[in-house]
């Protein structure tokens, strides 16, 4: 076993770091079941840091008890990760007792494996250490490894495939989502796969060259990622207001709407668009056009989506986007900034008008400004 060490330092910093986030999130007020979650998280994160530091050290051979006294918490983490991304993206979400079965693994391995080992002697857990060091590990510990790998993989792959189905229902009732879109969770669950995947490579390397010091990278680059996660966390107190009405538009089949009727709604909602301009409101919403046009949220939806073949976020922008075109093209415009003109026909930021006008025009808005003909 390596002696304390730079490395043993890094990792027991990463873990010290995760429990004062942790701290953090439990006495932050706003959306509280998503911020204990986090906590509970980030706390999961540490214990497996811990854990990683305390076997890269001498303190085994000093304090055998200290061996596997927190194996277990690394099952927590795919489950808490993919129910910190569910109470985020449902703002009313509260922690069911169906959401326990998610933790059966936890404590199937805990009863099964660990509690017995934790009740074993001092001199036990040192000569398995040892043995493991020699020998490699056990079939039941590879078997459990794997699990808890592919628990990982999988558990990621449904958190980003939730996020993914989150972003189309966002853009189903919004006009704006730069601020409630989620893609720095979206980017942190790629990073987290990334790391099972990386816990894949190992578990394979290790059937090779047991005892190597890969084992180390893995919550090496955890305590590095735990700072990122965390504070993220603790960077999203309102991260959806004004967003409680999120509805997940549900497809036509059964819809009572007829071709007349829908065709009628699709004429007034055209000339509202043309000629009150809603969409130079930046906060516009689904159900508030549907409102001006005394019509359903779902029925304006199914308008816009099969008359149009676009889904509401981009039916909007689009209209932002011929405005900003006018706009910039009028002659007595040529002074106004293109920030103050994407401010003016109802986007929030530089960066979502630029998008949406490469989007709809294939060009930026600067070199559209400079050959608008093209």
């Amino acid at each position: 076993m390596n002696s304390f060490n730079f490395i043993t330092i890094i990792l027991l910093l990463g873990a010290s770091q995760g429990l004062f986030l942790a701290f953090l999130l439990l006495n932050k007020p706003e959306n509280k079941t998503a911020n204990r979650l986090l906590a509970f998280l980030m706390s999961s994160y540490s214990a497996f840091i811990a854990e990683s530091a305390i076997n890269a050290s001498e303190w085994t051979a000093q304090c055998p008890h200290l061996i596997g006294i927190t194996a277990g918490a690394i099952l927590l983490v795919p489950v808490l990760h993919y129910l910190y991304a569910r109470a985020l993206i449902h703002q009313r979400h509260t922690f069911s007792k169906r959401q326990l079965l998610h933790f059966i693994p936890f404590a199937a391995l805990y009863l099964s494996a660990l509690f017995p080992f934790y009740l074993k002697s001092g001199a036990y857990k040192l000569a398995f250490l040892n043995n493991i060091a020699q020998n490699g590990p056990p079939a039941f510990l590879l078997f459990f490894n794997w699990l808890i790998i592919f628990q990982g993989l999988i558990y990621m792959a449904v958190t980003l495939q939730m996020l993914k189905k989150h972003r189309m229902t966002l853009k189903d009732n919004f006009s704006s989502i730069e601020k409630i879109n989620l893609n720095w969770l979206r980017n942190i669950t790629l990073m987290t796969l990334l790391l099972w995947a990386l816990g894949l490579v190992i578990e394979i390397w290790q059937l090779f060259e047991p005892g190597t010091s890969i084992t180390l990278s893995a919550p090496i680059m955890t305590a590095f990622f735990i700072y990122t996660m965390g504070y993220m966390g603790l960077r999203q107190p309102e991260i959806f207001s004004g967003a409680a009405d999120v509805k997940d538009v549900q497809k036509y089949q059964r819809s009572g709407l007829s071709k007349t009727m829908a065709q009628e709604l699709h004429e007034k909602l055209i000339h509202l668009m043309e000629t009150k301009k809603p969409f130079t409101d930046s906060n516009l919403k689904l159900n508030q056009l549907a409102k001006m046009i005394s019509t359903t949220p779902n029925y304006l939806s199914q308008v816009i989506n099969e008359k149009r073949q676009q889904n509401f976020f981009d039916f909007v922008n689009g209209y932002r986007i011929q405005e900003a075109q006018t706009m910039i093209q009028n002659p007595a415009s040529q002074q106004t900034t293109l920030l103050a003109i994407a401010y003016d026909v109802g986007f929030n930021s530089k960066s979502a008008f630029n998008t949406a006008f490469k989007k709809h025009t294939a060009m930026t808005p600067s070199q559209f400004r400079k050959n608008p003909q093209m």
